[in-house]
């Protein structure tokens, strides 16, 4: 997942509270650089920015060197040099992000093995697998480092550790709660003796990090998931471990016979028993978007919610902003409850035809002329059909999957979007009043987020005498949030995909000859071969100001603009740049002080983006999991 500033706003609507970024060396880099640390810098920056707790995993990723290297201890004390340098890379990880990350994991399933040769020879035992003895020094090790060289991160920063989250699952049938490795973590006797006598703790950590993946493909009971967690509070006992647990770890997938339905149910189920439970600090679903391959997101991979999603966000008592759309039928443009826009975000300007684009239909005046005023002009001229009937006429024939139009739009600096709507229109008694179109925001011109993909009408609608409005009629739909809140922010650039919508004889259907690979669904129906007449697109939203200290104008940062702040400080609404409203929020307060310390001695033009360094071009992915706090403990 690429965490960018929008999607951790999406997260955040759902009421998470935080998720878990597990640090790992990308690209080849084996060890922690400016370029490998500043790319997580952005992207706990963009979680922070959007209200969201961050959980750091130090995992086997973090450290370069594989299982041979982890589980090389010829001697048994479990201490070699990996796990010297795993210690290091932790102490450089949490004093570097002490302020903004205050939990921390110490590896990922550590008792996971792929080979079942794993206890006799555990440096080929595949997975995440660890020696327990070399485990519990890693966390005794780990624990100390942080409380070196005359400091305590742990204790001055308020941080805490969680023992790498246990997988336990029913794989094959079997009832593997995990908790046989950490008895045998608990066995060592001389590492815990050791690290009592210099702490006075039992052990280093203070949650219980577990992960459960069962009932998968059927139906979960409470009694099945408490099977598990009494298994593990009756292992703590046993070793007088009194930490909480914390679920860093759970789901199902969405692939097969393990519907929506499913994995909603059993979400459901999981958090009816686990929000009861005194002793569970926290629990993260795994996760929050389908990775390719993989099915175990809330949303699919193009944005769309999954029915887990709702599921999801009712737990925090959230109504979720989700982005959807309405459609609207009339006989002509002026009975649409929608007017074109002529002063909206696209107004005047052209776009950008991307490779692939199949030019016009051959009826459309623009066919040899993308620029005639029944071409590119038309989606942005705020007038609709211009009198030849075939305004805004797309190419016909495009292949399954692909659209008839490709066009990209410039906004000349960072927007905020509100709502998009498509206008389309009809000459005739066929599909052409329908709209199926794909959105994508970009904040930087190069990479692009699909905000989602919108059909006017569902597969099988015919365009006849019974269509509201009649067959030569009007259709606009209108993308926005459910909560009213901006679809996107910080967009500098907008796609759009036009596709076919129809065949002859005006039956709706998407653009797919099989799956659809926007909603995973067949309709049953060949691919779509005939193109909308698309009047218009407006695009409503605003501006978005740079986060500037600058509040007199006068092309610096200095004391005077300090004086500014200061006596604006203390306005709650509706406060102007010029009292000291760095960041555009209305209001004046310690973050406009904040930027202002960070702006300071800057010459203008100030902004976001000459303060903030930007990720390269490479992105940055990693496995994310959402977490729900538990109404019993916050």
């Amino acid at each position: 997942i690429h965490l960018t500033p929008q999607e951790a706003a999406d997260i955040a609507a759902t009421g998470t509270g935080s998720i878990r970024v597990n640090f790992r060396l990308d690209a080849g880099a084996t060890t922690w650089n400016a370029t490998q640390l500043g790319y997580y810098d952005q992207v706990i920056q963009n979680a922070r920015n959007a209200g969201l707790d961050v959980l750091g995993l130090f995992s086997n990723e973090s450290v370069a060197g594989g299982q041979v290297a982890w589980n090389d201890d010829l001697d048994g004390d479990g201490l070699n040099s990996y796990v010297s340098d795993f210690e290091d890379t932790a102490h450089l990880l949490v004093d570097r992000y002490k302020n903004d990350i205050k939990k921390w994991e110490v590896w990922n399933e550590p008792n996971a093995w792929a080979n079942p040769n794993y206890v006799n020879d555990p440096q080929n035992a595949g997975g995440t697998y660890i020696l327990p003895r070399v485990y519990a020094q890693m966390l005794s090790q780990t624990y100390r480092r942080l409380n070196t060289g005359g400091q305590s991160l742990l204790d001055d920063h308020s941080i805490s550790l969680a023992t790498g989250g246990l997988l336990a699952h029913d794989i094959g049938g079997s009832f593997s709660t995990a908790m046989p490795y950490f008895q045998d973590v608990y066995d060592e006797a001389a590492v815990w003796s050791s690290f009592q006598a210099d702490t006075g703790l039992n052990y280093p950590w203070n949650d219980f990090g577990y992960h459960f993946y069962i009932s998968q493909g059927s139906l979960v009971s409470q009694s099945q998931i408490a099977n598990y967690f009494n298994a593990v509070r009756s292992t703590q006992a046993a070793n007088s471990d009194s930490s909480d647990i914390n679920v860093t770890e759970f789901g199902w997938r969405t692939v097969g016979t393990n519907t929506e339905e499913l994995q909603r149910d059993n979400m459901a189920t999981a958090y009816d028993y686990l929000e009861n439970q005194s002793d569970v600090s926290g629990t993260y679903w795994y996760q929050w978007e389908d990775d390719p391959g993989e099915d175990w997101g809330i949303v699919y991979g193009n944005g769309a919610p999954k029915l887990a999603y709702q599921e999801f966000a009712s737990r925090n008592q959230v109504t979720a902003g989700i982005v959807t759309f309405e459609t609207e039928h009339a006989a002509t443009d002026a009975a649409l409850s929608l007017a074109y826009g002529n002063d909206d975000l696209l107004e005047g300007l052209i776009a950008t035809e991307r490779s692939g684009d199949l030019g016009w239909h051959g009826a459309n005046p623009a066919s040899t002329n993308s620029l005639n005023p029944n071409g590119l002009p038309a989606f942005t001229d705020g007038v609709g059909d211009i009198g030849s009937g075939v305004t805004g006429l797309l190419n016909d024939f495009p292949a399954s999957g692909s659209p008839a139009k490709l066009l990209e739009y410039d906004l000349n600096g960072p927007h905020r979007i509100d709502e998009i709507r498509v206008f389309t229109g009809n000459a005739d008694n066929d599909g052409r009043i329908f709209s199926t179109t794909a959105v994508y925001t970009s904040t930087d011109g190069v990479t692009f987020d699909l905000l989602g993909y919108f059909q006017s009408d569902p597969s099988g609608a015919t365009n006849n005498a019974g269509t509201p409005g009649g067959p030569k009629g009007a259709t606009s739909v209108r993308i926005f949030r459910s909560d009213g809140s901006e679809l996107a922010t910080d967009v500098t650039h907008l796609r759009f995909d036009l596709f076919a919508v129809s065949d002859t004889a005006g039956n709706m259907r998407d653009p797919f000859d099989g799956v659809n690979s926007f909603t995973q669904q067949d309709d049953g129906l060949p691919w779509a071969f005939e193109s909308p007449l698309v009047r218009e697109l407006d695009v409503l939203g605003a501006a978005v100001l740079p986060d500037s200290a600058d509040f007199d104008l006068d092309n610096d940062v200095d004391g005077a603009d300090f004086l500014a702040w200061q006596s604006g400080f203390g306005i709650t609404s509706g406060a102007s740049k010029a009292q000291g409203d760095a960041d555009n929020n209305g209001t004046v307060d310690a973050a406009d002080l904040a930027l202002w310390e960070l702006q300071y001695g800057t010459v203008t033009p100030v902004s976001a983006a000459t303060t903030v360094p930007e990720p390269s071009a490479m992105l940055l992915a990693f496995a994310v999991a959402l977490l729900l706090p538990c109404r019993h403990r916050m």
